[in-house]
């Protein structure tokens, strides 16, 4: 991969940013991290991610609407979205996917299936 991809994570959960954005590093991807989604918004129009690795339950503001903004504007509607939630039911699954989520993952995640996740959906992208 001669440019990095571009992954932004958006959870309100420390510990899901450290484990995720060390083995996506290690793996050569450019990673940034925010916990809430107003600096979600921001940092897509500033950076412009290949892909936004996106908590649903968030305080302030949930990531239904960040995906919302995602896939609503002409600007960053190409941008891949992976749900990460623990909302787990097939009624969040389908909202999810419905809001125009690329994929949904349920929390726990098995880090593995979620690094295969990403290279598969980023292969799509090409």
């Amino acid at each position: 991969m001669s440019v990095p991809w571009k992954i932004l994570i958006v959870d309100d959960d420390p510990t899901v940013h450290k484990l995720i954005t060390k083995k996506l590093s290690s793996d050569d991807y450019d990673v940034q991290s925010v916990f809430d989604p107003q600096s979600a918004i921001q940092e897509m129009e500033r950076r412009r991610p290949d892909l936004v690795i996106l908590d649903l339950m968030m305080p302030k503001a949930s990531g239904i609407e960040v995906c919302r903004a995602i896939k609503t504007n002409d600007q960053t509607r190409d941008i891949l979205v992976m749900i990460l939630s623990a909302k787990e039911s097939q009624d969040d699954r389908i909202k999810g996917l419905e809001l125009g989520a690329d994929e949904y993952i349920s929390k726990p995640f098995h880090l593995a299936a979620l690094t295969r996740k990403i290279e598969y959906m980023l292969s799509k992208k090409v």
